[in-house]
């Protein structure tokens, strides 16, 4: 209200030369700097001063109102170049918060898909484990099994060629003269036991029947020689059998052996990627969080930093309002300097009878 009331009064000065003298004097001394001014001329017209020396005041308050504007300029000049420096790098503070939480919150939301794809490689890995584990349990048991059946084949023909080797060396008796009376007893012995085996009994029984018939018939060199010569066919084709045996069961261990030492380095390669999964799940996990501390830190940080640049631009508007209106306040009150001035040198005489006649 006092900017519109100082520009009014400006108006009304300018257009002083169309309204008469006591009129403009009036409006002059209804303003508060006016009548200020009109008191010291008052002042000075009644100490019979000469109107150079009224104009010389005039000119001093004018000197001091152009003085106080320029004191007034600087001021603001350094207000706006604070101003402005302070925004320029408050701006600059923000744009780098704004760029913070971006970047951060891109490196959160990668890690977090690579997080993703990472739980996924462990969850892969864990089960191969499993099935690596699995499969050397099976592999391991079915190759005990197979060894235990080798064994246990293996000493059943051993079994079978002693008990041929046995009756080998009984008709090698009976040949060299020995009665059947004298061998009765190892007779009963060996035919039980080739008669009692349950692995060879398609290969033994013809043994056995040789055997019998030997007892039955009695003993005679062409029966001998041709129960030997069986001993030795059968003897040969038990030693092929458990060459076969011998064979397939070394080939089964080398197997084994190769197959166990590829599933112990799968297993190892297998435990160690596990183990890198979970350092690079950890260290995921821990970028995440530290990506979103620095969100929330730069969010903070970007609050404060938005707020104190309004902070900045309110004071700076304010500041601006102030000199807007302090300048305009001026420029009125050298407008009413000037129009006494000329009233002071033009109309002298009625000028100081208005200002006698004021209170």
């Amino acid at each position: 209200m006092q900017k519109i009331a100082l520009l009014a009064l400006v108006l009304a000065v300018t257009a002083a030369k169309f309204v008469d003298t006591h009129t403009t004097l009036a409006q002059i001394n209804s303003d508060p700097f006016g009548h200020v001014v009109l008191s010291a001329i008052k002042a000075h017209l009644q100490a019979s001063t000469p109107a150079n020396e009224v104009n010389m005041l005039l000119n001093g308050v004018g000197a001091g109102l152009v003085q106080d504007q320029n004191d007034h300029d600087h001021a603001f000049e350094l207000d706006t170049t604070t101003n402005n420096r302070i925004v320029e790098d408050l701006e600059k503070e923000i744009l780098y918060h704004q760029n913070q939480i971006t970047s951060n919150t891109q490196l959160r939301d990668d890690t977090i898909e690579a997080l993703a794809v990472s739980e996924e490689d462990i969850r892969v890995t864990i089960q191969d484990i499993a099935n690596n584990e699995a499969t050397y349990a099976r592999e391991e048991a079915t190759r005990n099994q197979q060894h235990e059946t080798f064994v246990s084949k293996v000493a059943a023909i051993d079994d079978v060629i002693d008990a041929i080797d046995e009756a080998a060396k009984l008709i090698q008796h009976l040949s060299l003269g020995a009665s059947f009376a004298q061998l009765k007893t190892k007779y009963d012995t060996l035919h039980k036991k080739l008669s009692d085996n349950t692995s060879h009994t398609a290969l033994l029984q013809p043994v056995i029947t040789a055997l019998t018939e030997l007892a039955t018939h009695g003993v005679n060199q062409k029966a001998l020689t041709k129960i030997a010569q069986l001993l030795s066919e059968i003897r040969q084709q038990l030693v092929q059998e458990k060459a076969a045996k011998t064979d397939v069961e070394e080939r089964q261990a080398a197997h084994w052996a190769e197959f166990s030492v590829h599933l112990s380095n799968e297993h190892t390669r297998l435990v160690e990627r596990k183990a890198q999964l979970e350092v690079q799940i950890q260290e995921q996990k821990d970028t995440i969080e530290d990506a979103q501390s620095w969100i929330e830190f730069h969010t903070l940080e970007l609050e404060n930093s938005e707020e104190r640049l309004a902070g900045q631009q309110a004071w700076y508007a304010v500041q601006s309002e102030i000199y807007e209106t302090q300048t305009a306040e001026r420029t009125a009150q050298q407008e009413i300097v000037d129009r006494l001035q000329e009233h002071i040198s033009e109309k002298l005489s009625t000028t100081a009878q208005f200002i006698a006649s004021r209170n």
